[in-house]
C-alpha cells in the first residue's frame, strides 16, 4: 500500500510538472493577433480620410518574457482569404517584421492605398498569417490570422448589444444618419476605425473610445441645435442626450 501511495504522488508531481511546463516556459518566445477571440477575426480600416496611403498598425502580442533583443517574424498573405490586390490595395508586406526587445505588444505596420474606386463602393479583405521563425514561434494557430476589411467609403456603424458600434453612437451622437457621420469625421479628421486615435484607434469598436469622442459629441450637439442642418433625407437633424 505504502509503494502505491508513493507512486501516486510521483505521478501527480510529474503531471503537475509537465503541465507547468505547458503554461508557462520562461524561455517561451511565441506571437499572435489579440484582437482575434471570440469569434471575431477582422477589423474594419477606413481610408476616407487617407492622402493617397494609410499607415494602419495591427498589434501582434508576445506570450512569455519579453525579448532581450529584437526578433524576426514573418506575415505572408493568405491568397485564397485575400481579394484585394497588392499595388492597388496594399503595398507589399517587408520580407520581415521585427519585434522589439522589452515589449509585449508590437504594433506591425501594413500600407494600405487609396484610389481604387471600386472601394467607394464595396469593401475588400486582406488577410494576414503569422508565420514562425527560428526567433518567434505562433502561439496560436486559430489567433494567426487577421482579415483587413478595406473600404474608402462610409460605414455605418454595426451592432445594437451592450458593445455595438451602434449602441455607442447613439449614445454619444443620437440617432445615425449619414450626413452626421459625415460631420464627425470633419469635425475629428478620422473615421471612427482609422486606427489611429484614441486608446485603441477604434480596433475594439466605438464602445471603447467614449472618453475620446464625447467633447466631440457636446460639440456636435451645439452645431445641430444652434442651426437648421438637414441630414441626407431632407429631415432636420435634431438634439438627443449628449453625455
Amino acid at each position: 500500500m505504502k509503494k502505491i501511495f508513493i507512486l501516486f504522488i510521483l505521478a501527480v508531481l510529474c503531471s503537475c510538472s509537465k503541465n507547468d511546463r505547458l503554461v508557462y516556459d520562461s524561455g517561451m518566445h511565441d506571437i499572435y493577433y489579440p484582437v482575434v477571440k471570440d469569434g471575431r477575426d477582422s477589423v474594419f480600416v477606413s481610408l476616407l480620410t487617407a492622402d493617397g496611403v494609410l499607415t494602419t498598425t495591427v498589434d501582434v502580442k508576445l506570450l512569455g518574457d519579453t525579448l532581450l533583443a529584437p526578433a524576426k517574424f514573418k506575415v505572408e498573405v493568405v491568397k485564397e482569404k485575400t481579394d484585394a490586390v497588392e499595388g492597388v490595395h496594399y503595398e507589399k508586406l517587408p520580407e520581415y517584421y521585427e519585434f522589439p526587445a522589452g515589449e509585449f505588444v508590437y504594433k506591425m505596420p501594413v500600407n494600405l492605398i487609396k484610389g481604387d474606386k471600386g472601394i467607394t463602393e464595396e469593401a475588400v479583405s486582406l488577410t494576414l498569417r503569422l508565420v514562425g521563425t527560428s526567433d518567434l514561434g505562433v502561439a496560436y494557430v486559430d489567433r494567426a490570422e487577421i482579415r483587413l476589411i478595406i473600404a474608402d467609403m462610409v460605414k455605418m456603424p454595426e451592432g445594437t448589444g451592450y458593445y455595438g458600434d451602434m449602441t455607442a453612437f447613439k449614445k454619444l451622437f443620437g440617432e445615425y444618419s449619414r450626413k452626421k457621420h459625415e460631420m464627425i469625421i470633419e469635425m475629428t479628421g478620422h473615421d471612427f476605425w482609422d486606427g489611429n486615435y484614441g486608446s485603441y484607434g477604434g480596433v475594439y469598436g466605438i464602445a471603447y473610445e467614449m472618453e475620446y469622442y464625447t467633447p466631440y459629441a457636446r460639440k456636435l450637439y451645439k452645431i445641430i441645435t444652434q442651426n437648421e442642418i438637414k441630414d441626407e433625407n431632407g429631415n432636420i437633424m435634431q438634439g438627443w442626450m449628449v453625455p
